[in-house]
């Protein structure tokens, strides 16, 4: 029997439209790295409800968190008077201590977190913090401000981490600037790329923190800068795991993220 052209055509488009046939594969970005929880908590001098973030990282994409609810997390002190914090979940995954409470310079911090039948700890240590610097800004040739120094990179000791909040008091725009001081000099530190530069008008209200770090915690916010912002240059170091200080007692959970005790010194100023 002959097969004309015409037909030997549908037959094979009829076989190309079998073998392409497209199946719908569900998809979510709320799927979960079981073995991965991220622990993000911090204690200040400041009175107010201090937060844990938890997490564990999504399995489609690191940078996506997938929030960790319905755990216990209590932070208790090594002082004297062994006071307990309770914290009580407020959004998915964000836990606040239920009672405002001032961190103390010199104290020993414990974090102690249940998850279903996994338990997590760190503990941390309150530094003292130096007054900062005079924050130095200058109007540049578009008519508007920006910062010239706020900070030494490199110190040999009392490390910092500095936090600008600007706020443009005649509008509803505003920045956050963070600056570092560190006790180590990396290549990939000196060789970052060039960060694009934030210009205010006169009239800014600046509100400086500078926070106070221990040397793990120097440790954390290194491998942290090394993976982000001091990426993409000329001298790129070799990509790891960021060091963190949380610990889990089942040997197959890994842990990210850090629990740190910080000093702040805060300061405003004005721009005219």
């Amino acid at each position: 029997m002959n097969i004309s052209l015409v037909d030997k055509i549908a037959f094979l488009t009829i076989i190309v439209l079998w073998a392409s046939c497209v199946h719908e594969i569900p998809f979510s970005m709320d799927s979960a790295d079981l073995n991965t929880i991220v622990v993000e908590g911090s204690i200040t001098n400041e009175f107010l409800n201090h937060p844990v973030y938890l997490s564990r990282l999504s399995v489609y994409e690191d940078t996506v968190r997938v929030p960790v609810t319905n755990a216990r997390v209590v932070a208790v002190t090594s002082s004297n008077d062994g006071a307990t914090y309770y914290y009580k979940e407020v959004s998915n995954g964000l836990y606040t201590s239920v009672d405002k409470f001032v961190g103390v310079t010199g104290t020993t911090y414990y974090l102690h977190i249940e998850i279903d039948s996994i338990v997590l700890s760190a503990n941390t240590t309150m530094q003292p913090v130096t007054p900062p610097e005079k924050i130095r800004y200058s109007q540049k040739n578009n008519g508007f401000y920006s910062i010239d120094y706020v900070a030494d990179s490199y110190v040999r000791e009392n490390p910092a981490k500095y936090v600008l909040n600007l706020s443009w008091l005649d509008s509803h725009n505003s920045a956050t600037l963070y600056y570092y001081s560190l006790t180590t000099m990396d290549i990939a530190q000196i060789f970052s790329p060039k960060m694009q530069t934030t210009y205010f008008p006169s009239g800014t209200q600046i509100i400086e923190r500078k926070y106070s770090i221990d040397k793990d915690y120097e440790n954390y916010l290194r491998s942290l800068l090394a993976e982000t912002v001091w990426t993409g240059g000329y001298f790129d170091e070799a990509h790891g795991n960021l060091h963190t200080n949380i610990i889990c007692d089942n040997p197959k959970v890994k842990t990210a993220g850090y629990f740190s005790a910080s000093t702040v010194y805060i300061d405003t100023l004005m721009v005219f």
